[in-house]
């Protein structure tokens, strides 16, 4: 059950805790040669004071330390640990110490990508869905890095994904897959070797003292090994265990993909639950231990801040009329959708066409019944668009070539001026599916009816039918919560509007920026979103790849140009990326801009993809300890945390879903000085805003559409006959939802 709340006391916390450096310099030893179990520190990490024993260092050359162990034939020198100037220096020494407290307890220890330390715990949780065969492993991740906001130094302690690391060796997998697929005459495409990439080595090591063998366990990469191997060094692969990564689960027959858009109004998790004590158990158990205390000194517990608000209208949103002609205003979607759409279809005739499966016609005929009539807490399709709708044509396929089928039905249909139709496609083959030929019928059918003027929605026949049967056999109408979502995006694909941010309107260009990363082809795509208010009404969208920057920036000069003509020079441009601009893009942008001859300031909103998960706020006053949405902590450098659920203040509404906060980074390249406190106030208070227009589904997002729309634009766009996107509905409909 998910948990309410009506009280608006609160006491916000960071998974951060404060680190205490020592008052005297410490005494470190270095060498310019390299040497086994010395630390290579580049210019990066060079203490402030390291030309005082090496005077001709240059920048492009590298010194190793043992730190402070003395040994023969190294220099000492004290390092000031209180020197901002160190701090890098500082790092790499205190990750050393961490990662040997833990080796020599026997505690797995890997090192992330950017060279903190992740523990792997072995798990004493009960697993879900567990992957048969596999060792299960808590991870946290120990970062020590620099609180910008209150200017000192901090370990920052998560709680990470569970990692799981398969219990047969890398020997018996490979033997095991070859003796499988001995046949040369079958169907087996997989090069087994391709499924692994990270994996666990056991080695023994002589304990001298206890009088027996310890073992060693690290973790690294198998092509790491396999050049170690080809190199000459003896590597016994009956002792190198796989680390699970998603292709080798999917391999293993365990799906790791979640749909996105599932609704789990029914039951709502509360990852939080998980986090918070993990991380308390983890702080008390090793960080406060005092023999880690020895190595580096912290407070007794995690970091309070005071948190920023959004305003309070920023959460309010406009739906349909009353009986008195009045806006309706909600911050729930899923209550305000039950008023009616704020804009209907311009159209007053919309037609509906359903394409199913033969063998799931009765389900068609099902949904489509409850559509109209209505189901559980769901009124019925006409309410929700606000016009009504008639039936057009029926179409069943069976087995085989499904696209030829759906084409071949429609050899005699005209599309009819003033009429705007929208197909309910019945899919076998969900648009996730592991099969890329799949996907690709998929993914042809909706581009033949959007190229021919028809709106679609997808409906997973298998997914639908499991849910309706799951009501049917509780006695619930949890399917209503699916056929709001369905309604929602008919709405915007016939060019209606289901709702809208509650502000006066601004004449602001506001562009989001996304990307995605097509599995298939390994190309990355961009997509863009133009918006020429801050009302979360869309005007466009394009797709490019990677490296065309340029079209990027001149799809942006192109869409001023349009707001120049049909309203004026926007006021300022705020640009809401994916990934934190680099410097050469920015001037890209800037250079098309003056162009224009537009001198407007130009405000970028960097918005993390995923929530964090390295650093979180809590509410340690509160049950469920999410904080109350609209919530955000300055990090400090322009980086804020922000809140973005459903958990409100005096209010009694269930809370329906626990993301975790949205990292932002706020900038001006061109005028710094301009990110003023109330500009960066509005700034966060429009990204909030734009997570609350989402038209795919009436649950509350934690990413702005401004990023989400775009990356589903790049995501689809491989899929369309030669990289065209279809404009058979226009550029004023949500045609990708």
């Amino acid at each position: 059950m998910g948990f309410y709340q009506s009280q608006t006391i609160e006491k916000l916390v960071l998974n951060a805790i404060k680190v205490y450096l020592p008052d005297t310099p410490v005494v470190m030893h270095f060498t310019r040669e390299e040497r086994s179990g010395f630390k290579r520190i580049s210019h990066q990490q060079f203490p402030v004071n390291i030309r005082s024993i090496y005077p001709y260092l240059r920048n492009d050359e590298f010194v190793y330390t043992s730190f402070d162990r003395s040994q023969e034939d190294t220099v000492s020198l004290p390092i000031d640990f209180n020197d901002s100037d160190n701090f890098n220096f500082v790092k790499q020494y205190y990750n050393h110490r961490i990662a040997q407290y833990f080796r020599t307890r026997n505690i797995l220890v890997e090192p992330t990508y950017i060279g903190d330390n992740q523990i792997w715990l072995k798990s004493k949780d009960e697993v879900r869905r567990p992957i048969k065969g596999c060792a299960y492993y808590d991870r946290y991740t120990i970062k020590f890095s620099y609180n910008d906001f209150s200017h000192t130094p901090q370990l920052i302690l998560s709680y990470d994904r569970p990692g799981k690391i398969y219990m047969k060796s890398v020997d018996a997998f490979i033997k095991e897959y070859n003796v499988a697929h001995a046949d040369p005459f079958g169907d087996s495409s997989t090069v087994v070797t391709s499924l692994l990439n990270r994996v666990l080595i056991v080695r023994d090591k002589e304990n001298s003292k206890a009088g027996k063998k310890d073992k060693i366990y690290r973790i690294t990469k198998y092509e790491r090994l396999c050049d170690k191997q080809e190199d000459g060094e003896y590597i016994d692969m009956n002792r190198v265990y796989p680390i699970i990564n998603n292709r080798l689960a999917q391999f293993l027959g365990f799906d790791t993909d979640i749909d996105e858009d599932e609704d789990n109004f029914s039951d709502p998790r509360n990852r939080y639950d998980t986090y918070i004590p993990k991380i308390y158990g983890f702080l008390n158990k090793f960080i406060l231990d005092s023999s880690f205390q020895k190595i580096i000194r912290t407070d007794t517990n995690f970091t309070g801040v005071e948190p920023g608000r959004v305003d309070s209208q920023s959460k309010q949103l406009i739906f349909g009329k009353d009986e008195y002609g009045r806006d309706v205003l909600n911050y729930v979607p899923r209550i305000g959708v039950n008023s009616g759409p704020y804009s209907r279809p311009k159209s007053v005739n919309i037609r509906m066409l359903v394409i199913a499966h033969e063998k799931d016609k009765q389900l068609a005929e099902t949904v489509c019944r409850h559509l109209k009539q209505g189901y559980g807490a769901f009124d019925g399709l006409p309410k929700y668009i606000g016009r009504d709708y008639t039936y057009q044509k029926g179409i069943l396929f069976k087995d085989g070539d499904i696209v030829s089928q759906v084409r071949n039905a429609f050899d005699n249909f005209i599309v009819e001026d003033g009429v705007k139709y929208i197909a309910i496609y019945f899919t076998p083959i969900t648009k996730s599916s592991k099969d890329y030929n799949d996907r690709q019928v998929y993914y042809r059918i909706k581009e033949f009816l959007l190229e021919n003027g028809i709106a679609v929605q997808c409906v997973e026949s298998q997914k639908a039918s499991e849910r309706l049967t799951q009501d049917s056999n509780r006695n619930k109408n949890y399917f209503a919560y699916t056929l709001q979502n369905m309604s929602v995006a008919i709405t915007a694909k016939l060019g209606g509007m289901p709702w809208r941010i509650k502000g006066p309107e601004q004449r602001e260009l506001v562009i989001g920026v996304g990307a995605y990363k097509n599995p298939d082809d390994n190309v990355q795509y961009i997509g863009s979103a133009f918006s020429f208010d801050n009302t979360g009404a869309f005007n466009s969208f394009e797709y490019f790849h990677k490296d065309e920057l340029y079209g990027l920036a001149g799809s942006i000069q192109l869409a001023i140009r349009q707001f120049r003509t049909a309203i004026a020079n926007p006021t300022r441009l705020v640009i809401h990326y994916y990934k934190d601009m680099r410097e050469d893009e920015v001037e890209i942008i800037e250079q098309h801009l003056a162009e224009l001859d537009l001198d407007i300031p130009v405000y970028i909103v960097t918005i993390n993809k995923t929530e964090s998960e390295d650093i979180i706020v809590f509410d340690d006053s509160f049950d469920g300890k999410m904080p109350y949405s609209g919530r955000y902590i300055n990090l400090g450098d322009g980086r804020f945390l922000l809140c973005n659920n459903t958990r409100y203040e005096n209010s009694r509404s269930r809370i329906e879903s626990y993301p975790f906060p949205v990292k932002l980074k706020i900038r001006c390249p061109k005028d710094p000085d301009s990110l003023s406190v109330s500009v960066i106030q509005g700034l966060i208070d429009q990204v909030y805003q734009f997570s609350r227009i989402y038209f795919k589904s009436v649950s509350q997002q934690c990413q702005p559409v401004t990023t989400k729309y775009p990356e589903m634009v790049a995501k689809i766009a491989p899929y369309f006959e030669g990289g065209q996107m279809p404009d058979g509905i226009g550029k004023d409909t949500l045609w990708f939802l």
